[in-house]
């Protein structure tokens, strides 16, 4: 057999046989792989892992897979620039929708100000969001804004279980409690999710809910293309933070305004414990 052809091989097997082992890997150990070597594969398992939740997320807020896409990308580099400060790494998919809900509300604030410089305000779903009557676009952009607003505790269950179909035994383990807790969790996260909707005109079951949640998630497919430009992206992005000629402008802009948002509200909340100290000081001072 030629060099080259046995070398393309070697290259195949090893490549199959890291995806194997990646796939045994919990979030947290694949996690720890890319922050202490900048592991490209493991950053890459993590990418195709709840790349279909965060897609989800993005076309929920934006209605556009242009500007999903986008997004898609902006919370994955995000995800490069803030892997080292993440604090609970075994819930690294709710860290994930938490920058991606908030990654994809700037993308289209930002869309819309293009939209009204241009003095075309009127947006149009794109048509692969049409689907049954119950995902109407009043639920799509009410969804996340309610599910973001339960506590962590309840969100969790509601992500790894609907948006990203884990299993109960599953989701139970990766959450450290035991499977009972877990679907008592879910089914009360469904239930006050549904309530949050309803109060807002949109009557829905926490069965329903359930579904319809499933199966958009489910169709949140993830471009090959755009999962291969996101790793390369983070290759560069994990030394610097350019990424000239892989990442669009627009890409580039949305990631670095997420960060100095991040920083921001970072800052203000150690102000405000600190002020809060002050406070506690002088008052047993006195």
């Amino acid at each position: 057999m030629p060099t080259r052809s046995m070398s393309t091989v070697i290259q195949h097997l090893r490549k199959t046989i890291g995806l194997q082992d990646e796939a045994g890997l919990t979030d947290a150990q694949l996690l720890e792989r890319f922050i202490a070597h900048r592991d490209e594969a493991a950053f890459a398992a993590l990418v195709r892992r709840h790349g279909s939740m965060v897609m989800g997320v993005c076309l929920r807020a934006v209605h556009n897979h242009q500007d999903a896409e986008d997004a898609f990308q902006a919370t994955f580099l995000i995800l490069v620039r803030k892997a080292a400060s993440i604090a609970s790494r075994e819930l690294l998919a709710n860290w994930l929708y938490g920058v991606a809900y908030n990654t994809a509300r700037k993308a289209k604030a930002s869309n819309i100000k293009r939209q009204a410089k241009e003095k075309q305000v009127t947006e149009r779903p794109d048509p692969a969001m049409a689907g049954q009557e119950l995902w109407s676009d009043d639920l799509q952009a009410l969804l996340d804004q309610e599910l973001n607003r339960l506590p962590e505790k309840y969100r969790v269950p509601i992500i790894l279980c609907d948006l990203e179909g884990k299993t109960r035994k599953d989701a139970a383990l990766q959450i450290g409690c035991p499977e009972g807790s877990l679907s008592s969790r879910l089914s009360r996260a469904r239930v006050m999710l549904a309530k949050r909707l309803a109060r807002h005109g949109l009557p829905v079951s926490g069965v329903a809910l359930a579904a319809v949640l499933t199966q958009n998630g489910a169709s949140a497919c993830v471009p090959a293309s755009v999962v291969s430009a996101t790793i390369r992206a983070a290759t560069l992005y994990a030394v610097g933070p350019s990424a000239t000629g892989v990442i669009s402008a627009k890409v580039a802009a949305l990631t670095e305004g997420m960060l100095k948002t991040m920083l921001l509200t970072k800052l203000k909340a150690v102000t405000a414990s600190l002020l809060m100290l002050g406070m506690v000081m002088l008052t047993s001072a006195m």
